[in-house]
């Protein structure tokens, strides 16, 4: 997950598991594995959810690539459409005020933000990450959400990958092509994309949403991102009076491609 520009307030993963097989106690002894004991892990949790489906959200142990571990099962349908998704990542700063060790804390008006670690210059670089494991359970699907503030100040642009006034600008996964939140999968050097939002100033503006004036985004993201706007101005302040990405925006008319799916603020892809 990358940070460019915009903090993060909160933020939820989940994984979706395609893998139904019965675990080896089962085959051996009939016994249930609903994952309530280590001596009985679920491949899954929505083998948990298979075996009884009155479970509810919480902590079950699941066999990963190394040994069982505990992990948490949203049994809810809220987050993902689903019942049965293991979260990988978990955030909310308005219950802990603990950041990952990569990101910066910003507290401003009451306020407490994690982002990225100097949004004074943009001589640094580009962006700062957080890594998740899967703990190697193998899935099908990625789902979350993220609500966010923006910094306002020069070269923030939803997509600006097209143009060239910024050192980092660029079309690859690797290249500062967005002012926002990248959330990826892979390993570093063969990374995939799964969801950006990106962040847009409002008004008529080349640096505005593709469904505004805005670039289009780069064919590596296609349609898979929320586009937000939020106050905008040439001081370097965080803008705290208003988050992104909650579907309340001049960008957020009927049929627009920057925030109408109908699961937002989630994306499951």
């Amino acid at each position: 997950m990358h940070y460019r520009e915009t903090s993060l307030l909160i933020f939820l993963f989940c994984l979706l598991s395609y893998d139904l097989v019965h675990c080896a106690e089962e085959r051996r002894s009939s016994a249930v594995c609903n994952g309530i004991s280590i001596l009985c892990p679920a491949t899954s949790c929505f083998e948990v959810l298979k075996y009884n489906s009155l479970s509810s959200s919480g902590y079950y142990w699941i066999r990963t690539s190394s040994s069982p571990q505990q992990v948490y099962c949203d049994m809810d349908t809220t987050a993902c459409g689903v019942r049965g998704v293991m979260r990988i990542a978990y955030l909310d700063t308005s219950v802990s005020d603990t950041c990952p060790s990569n990101l910066t804390k910003y507290e401003v008006n009451g306020t407490t933000m994690c982002g990225r670690h100097d949004t004074s210059s943009t001589t640094t670089l580009p962006c700062d990450s957080v890594t998740y494991p899967s703990q190697g359970v193998e899935y099908s699907n990625v789902c979350g959400r993220v609500v966010g503030y923006t910094h306002s100040g020069r070269n923030t642009c939803a997509f600006w990958w097209k143009t060239a006034s910024h050192i980092y600008a660029g079309d690859s996964i690797d290249s500062l092509y967005t002012a926002g939140i990248l959330i990826s999968r892979g390993l570093v050097n063969n990374r995939s994309h799964v969801w950006t939002y990106a962040s847009g100033r409002p008004g008529g503006s080349s640096c505005g949403c593709p469904c505004g004036d805005g670039y289009d985004s780069p064919d590596f993201v296609g349609n898979n991102f929320f586009c937000e706007s939020a106050p905008y101005s040439n001081e370097y302040q965080w803008r705290t009076n208003a988050n992104v990405w909650h579907g309340n925006d001049e960008y957020c008319n009927e049929g627009s491609d920057c925030c109408s799916d109908d699961g937002r603020p989630w994306f499951n892809v």
